[in-house]
């Protein structure tokens, strides 16, 4: 079985037998997270195409930035939906062999880092919103993230999430029991019970601290910073007034976009973790929670990932202007499509009224049907 002990964004199918789980349940649960992953892949493949097919998008190191979070929320969506249907829907039978086992090991791992990914990436965007706003503006220096240094840090936030949770490479493989389906269960091999509870608590809170605390605290640290800047800076002369006044528009608009994004992603995932802490330290209280509520829990942190893009559209000008066009090409498409088919297929021969025409037409008639009754 697969053990909500060390992976804490799927179910735990120990804490709930999964024969009780109704028809209903489980076509809600699937519809919900299929819903999620339309609306996820759709937005972040929007934002990846964007960036990646539009020079004047292209050329800013920052928008960067933005598609690393869009492809670790694709991956966080695509991964959570792996994990979770099996356990609602399949009663988490699982790929038996060696796909199954690298399917296992490969799921469970990159859910976490992806989760890692897209935090930090927001945590990077802070840092270089702090040094092209604050520092750009106080010390008259250019924006410092280059696209080298971007790609750095890009590089960086993933080896980092990938080394933190590579434990469950490790731990975690398909097991197969004779007469039984296979399942992907993760565990601490060889070990005494009581030194494996300890290391499962300890990695709780590692994650917590690394996946939510620490940098939700760098961000807020960061952004309180620049809107302190922002709303008291004074520019250094009334000739450079207007400038001074569109620039700072612009930052605020950028950083309202952030700010969302932010509490978006820490208000989605507060009930998961907290949830977590509770099972741990607080099992009495976890086991009362209801099945239904659980799942709520769930779905609502993965639906950050499908909530991001759509944000970063909204709030981000020319992310907002080139989704609008593309959506306007695919219409315009579709618009010419539909009446290149109804001119086809609805549109009919002139028939024509003219005698000698018609009677040669019923002539012909008459004979073909003489032809084909004589024989």
């Amino acid at each position: 079985m697969m053990n909500n002990s060390s992976e804490p964004t799927v179910f735990d199918e120990e804490d709930f037998e999964m024969t009780d789980i109704d028809d209903v349940t489980k076509i809600v649960t699937t519809s919900a997270y299929a819903i999620i992953f339309l609306f996820s892949f759709l937005g972040n493949s929007l934002v990846i195409h964007i960036v990646r097919t539009r020079v004047s998008i292209r050329r800013n190191p920052f928008n960067w930035l933005l598609v690393n979070t869009a492809v670790a929320d694709l991956l966080n969506v695509t991964t959570a939906s792996a994990l979770t249907v099996p356990v609602i829907l399949c009663e988490n039978r699982w790929i038996s062999g060696v796909i199954g086992t690298i399917l296992c090991k490969l799921t469970v791992y990159m859910l976490p880092v992806s989760i890692c990914v897209s935090i930090w990436s927001l945590a990077i965007i802070a840092i270089d919103r702090y040094l092209a706003i604050v520092c750009a503006i106080w010390k008259r220096k250019r924006e410092p993230l280059s696209h080298r240094s971007v790609k750095k840090s890009i590089v960086a936030v993933w080896i980092f999430a990938g080394l933190i949770f590579s434990e469950e490479l490790y731990k975690f493989t398909v097991y197969e029991v004779e007469g039984e389906a296979a399942e992907c269960h993760g565990q601490w091999h060889n070990m005494e019970p009581e030194l494996s509870d300890t290391l499962y608590r300890a990695e709780m809170i590692v994650r917590v601290v690394i996946t939510y605390a620490v940098p939700l605290l760098v961000i807020s640290v960061l952004y309180s910073l620049i809107a302190k800047f922002l709303w008291t800076h004074k520019p250094p002369g009334n000739a450079t007034l207007q400038v001074h006044i569109k620039r700072t528009r612009r930052h605020r608009a950028v950083i309202k976009m952030l700010v969302t994004a932010v509490v978006v992603f820490a208000i989605c995932w507060l009930p998961v973790h907290i949830a977590h802490i509770m099972e741990y330290f607080y099992n009495d209280i976890y086991d009362m929670i209801p099945f239904g509520t659980l799942v709520m829990m769930y779905w609502l942190a993965h639906a950050n990932a499908a909530i991001h893009p759509w944000l970063f559209i909204y709030f981000g000008e020319n992310l907002r202007m080139e989704t609008k066009g593309i959506f306007q090409h695919l219409s315009s498409r579709k618009t010419n499509v539909l009446e290149q088919f109804r001119q086809q297929t609805f549109s009919l021969p002139t028939l024509s009224t003219d005698p000698d025409t018609v009677r040669r037409a019923n002539r012909t008639k008459r004979d073909s049907f003489i032809a084909i009754n004589a024989v």
